[in-house]
């Protein structure tokens, strides 16, 4: 029997709360949580969904309009294509193996982040 460390992926989700389109209130991380978990187990079903292992991470030193999702490596792609489909005001930003090198990517959006909301 072979043993091996199984491998997973970080995916940040900035979610914008000053879109016209969705009430503010309504957008709270739970909520969120609660819509990625249904859409993907609609999408991929629920054997998927438990072997994806998804988790959120609470991680103290980032903005309250950042979700970090944690997932195996093999099923980043299943979760994407949910995120892709949940209906919020969302940007993706790059996937990341660790939570150090999604932290600095997190830093690099935020600098240029009023250039990307007047577009």
């Amino acid at each position: 029997m072979i043993l091996y460390k199984k491998k997973f992926r970080y995916a940040c989700v900035y979610i914008k709360k000053n879109s016209s389109d969705i009430d503010s209130s309504n957008i709270v991380p739970s909520n969120f949580t609660r819509t990625l978990y249904k859409r993907l187990i609609g999408l991929n079903g629920s054997v998927d969904f438990y072997k994806s292992n998804i988790r959120i991470i609470n991680v103290v030193n980032i903005p309250s309009g950042f979700v970090i999702i944690k997932c195996r490596l093999e099923y980043i792609d299943n979760v994407m294509l949910s995120l892709y489909f949940v209906n919020y005001p969302l940007m993706i930003l790059p996937i990341s193996g660790t939570i150090k090198q999604l932290k600095i990517r997190i830093q690099e959006f935020l600098i240029d982040k009023d250039f990307l909301m007047e577009s």
